[in-house]
């Protein structure tokens, strides 16, 4: 505790113990195994910490977005295969095999610049209707065929679900076009291993014919909407703060920036040592409807969240006092009401918890680790 003690005043409290349960209640939900999605500093929980949690319950392989997360993560520690998504650049990829990565490759650039190295495994990705990155059928087709004639070990096919959480309907036709690709795969002579789509919302749709998903948003504890599917899961991320100061102000005090708070009646103001470079959104949605809890009670938002600092109003919590926890998200708020709030959705609450907030990691109601990147 002497550690925590000379933190700032803030933290996101990550439970590994639910982690672990959610962990238990994705894979028990489909009968392949899943890929953790762990990009984005495991949403903002923590990539090194979250990565050797999963890999210790028994993750077969995690994904990322990027080479520099995953380089990270072997760096930290981590040993299970790592699936890098969203590309990467020739310069980089030396680094693919040096760190013994897994590329996903979806562009003919990607194509060249592995053939100029040395075999490794690989995915390739076919776009089916997220109109981002993947190859068309054929272009993918060609890819394998290519890369598998150069002795790439071509042990995954994969497409993005652009809508699982908004429409059965579009979800079908992607997966229709999807399991059309991977049978032209066949055809030429390439049989993956993996075949996926299935994102968290995409557990709702998946097929027979895949052979692993990759969740990510569910192993946090935060269900998509509004389709999602049946699995019992737990936020596992925590955020709070300490009240640094209560004040007392009279009627017609503005409050922040631009005094678009205003108070109507004696009120009390408390200042939090939190702001939006931290991750509290600035919006004028959560100047409006943006609330705290202290104590079990609403504490609203009151004026313009500031770079490291927000206001709530404390009038009707008399009982709130300096060195108070304030919570910003967890239970409750969880990530969806916070986000209605800021007009924004739960992936961006999560990551947009910043690197200035120390996360603390718990198992069993105790600290296990403290993650400060500020000392």
């Amino acid at each position: 505790m002497t550690e925590l003690a000379r933190l700032r005043p803030a933290r996101a409290r990550i439970d590994l113990d639910r982690l672990a349960h959610n962990y238990r209640a994705v894979t028990a939900a489909v009968p392949v195994p899943a890929l953790p999605v762990v990009k984005a500093d495991a949403y903002g929980h923590g990539a090194a910490p979250v990565a050797r949690a999963l890999e210790a319950l028994g993750a077969p392989m995690l994904a990322v977005a990027y080479v520099e997360e995953a380089v990270a993560l072997r760096r930290a520690g981590v040993g299970v295969p790592l699936v890098v998504l969203a590309g990467f650049t020739g310069a980089q990829a030396p680094l693919l095999a040096e760190h013994r990565l897994t590329p996903v490759v979806s562009t003919s650039a990607g194509v060249e610049a592995l053939l100029r190295g040395r075999p490794l495994p690989v995915h390739v990705k076919v776009d089916t209707g997220m109109s981002r990155l993947g190859f068309t059928p054929g272009a993918m087709v060609e890819a394998a065929r290519r890369l598998d004639g150069a002795g790439f070990a071509v042990e995954g096919a994969m497409t993005h679900l652009a809508a699982a959480d908004e429409s059965a309907d579009a979800t079908g036709r992607q997966l229709d076009r999807f399991d059309d690709a991977v049978k032209a795969l066949a055809g030429a002579g390439v049989r993956p291993r993996w075949i996926h789509a299935c994102n968290s919302a995409g557990l709702a749709f998946f097929r027979p014919t895949h052979t692993l998903v990759r969740p990510g948003l569910l192993f946090f504890g935060v269900r998509p909407r509004p389709l999602a599917p049946s699995v019992d899961v737990r936020p596992v991320m925590r955020v709070s703060v300490d009240v640094s100061l209560v004040k007392e102000v009279a009627p017609g005090t503005a409050v922040s920036y631009g005094g678009r708070w205003v108070a109507r009646r004696p009120a009390r103001i408390a200042t939090l040592p939190l702001g939006y470079a931290d991750g509290v959104p600035r919006t004028e949605g959560m100047r409006d409807h943006g609330r705290f809890v202290i104590g079990g009670r609403d504490a609203p938002v009151a004026g313009t969240v500031c770079m490291d600092l927000t206001m709530a109003d404390v009038t009707d919590a008399p009982g709130v006092r300096e060195g108070d926890e304030a919570v910003l998200l967890g239970d409750a708020p969880d990530a969806w009401e916070l986000a209605d709030r800021a007009g924004t959705t739960a992936w961006q609450v999560l990551t947009a918890i910043g690197p200035r907030v120390p996360r603390v990691y718990v198992r069993d109601g105790r600290v296990v680790g403290v993650d400060s990147r500020f000392p």
